[in-house]
């Protein structure tokens, strides 16, 4: 079916967009140990973010033994989405000192190390918009392919043309919302419609038995706590409110 081929393609996004949260907490927890006296924690995470991401801007805060970090990148580019904003507020089980950088998984040992985190990621709808305009040859048999964001969730609308003999040209829309539960990021209050007729709930069912889990709760490399998800007219929010620090040193980014 057409639009879980759409719906496909956007848990591929989703699994990169978990994985920069990796190297997040990653490039957060190595800054201890290829820092020198003349940079601080905060600056050398900074920096390898910077050069990993190219984010719009990027501040990142560490207390001074590097055990408590916070750092938020806005505007990065995922897999051919913008991203608004990704927040992290991360504490170490401990130090990592026996993991080197050039270490080819030295990523994920470290996110392995991390206690405890908290997320944040903002998604705005007209990126989101302009996603699915440029991408849209990539979304095989949709043409005019539309997202929506509301208090209700998200709506995606498009025409599915598919030749069976003949030319078919279909309107399909999915209204549904985004959850975090014990399986990972998931759709749910789901609605099908073709051609305007609210589909069968098996139908329903099948398609999202076919995309669910979008992000696989087990395929986050470390433990971060999403508590909600807020929809507005112009952005979803999933977040674990992960909140800055206090006292602590920071440094601050801007791409020229």
């Amino acid at each position: 079916m057409g639009m879980c081929f759409f719906y496909v393609t956007m848990r591929a996004r989703f699994f990169h967009l978990f994985l920069f949260f990796a190297f997040l907490a990653a490039a957060i927890f190595v800054g201890p140990h290829i820092s020198d006296a003349q940079e601080r924690i905060e600056e050398k995470v900074g920096k390898l973010l910077v050069k990993e991401f190219d984010p719009e801007k990027l501040t990142v805060q560490a207390t001074g033994g590097g055990s408590f970090l916070y750092a938020k990148a806005t505007g990065i580019v995922i897999k051919g989405v913008r991203i608004e904003s990704v927040s992290l507020y991360a504490m170490m089980k401990e130090p990592p000192n026996n993991i080197k950088e050039d270490d080819e998984d030295h990523k994920y040992k470290l996110a392995d190390l991390i206690h405890y985190s908290r997320g944040e990621v903002v998604l705005l709808e007209k990126d989101f918009t302009e996603y699915t305009s440029k991408e849209i040859e990539d979304i095989k048999g949709f043409k005019n392919l539309e997202c929506d964001f509301s208090k209700n969730g998200i709506r995606v609308s498009g025409s599915y043309v598919a030749t069976f003999l003949f030319t078919f040209n279909i309107r399909m829309e999915v209204l549904s919302k985004l959850a975090f539960d014990e399986r990972g990021l998931c759709l749910t209050d789901t609605t099908l419609l073709v051609a305007g007729v609210k589909q069968p709930e098996y139908l329903t069912s099948q398609l999202l038995e076919r995309i669910n889990p979008l992000i696989e709760r087990e395929r986050i490399p470390f433990p971060v706590r999403i508590t909600r998800i807020d929809f507005s007219d112009d952005r979803i929010v999933i977040t674990g409110n992960p909140q800055p620090l206090k006292d602590a040193n920071v440094w601050n980014y801007k791409r020229p």
